[in-house]
């Protein structure tokens, strides 16, 4: 993975980390249940932003390499990813 990626990965990581700390926080602090799934909810959107930012750097990085270089199985690979992450 690129130096690039990799930052912007381990930055949102880093932020969902504090975020889901501070939801931790919400439940010994008794907030309100809405309050609280809201939250988690942003923390989902978070995992699945990062995660898109890492699928397309693989698509566009590793499964090109490897249709260029030959590789017959990084398709199926590919999908077997893309079919978990969805």
């Amino acid at each position: 993975m690129c130096n690039e990626v990799y930052e912007q990965a381990d930055r949102r990581l880093a932020n969902i980390e504090g975020h889901v700390r501070a939801i931790r926080k919400m439940l010994s602090d008794g907030r309100e249940c809405e309050e609280v799934m809201t939250q988690i909810r942003a923390v989902e959107s978070a995992m699945h932003n990062a995660g898109t930012l890492i699928l397309k750097h693989h698509l566009n990085h590793c499964v090109k390499e490897g249709v260029e270089n030959g590789d017959g199985d990084i398709l199926d690979r590919f999908n077997k990813v893309l079919e978990s992450y969805l």
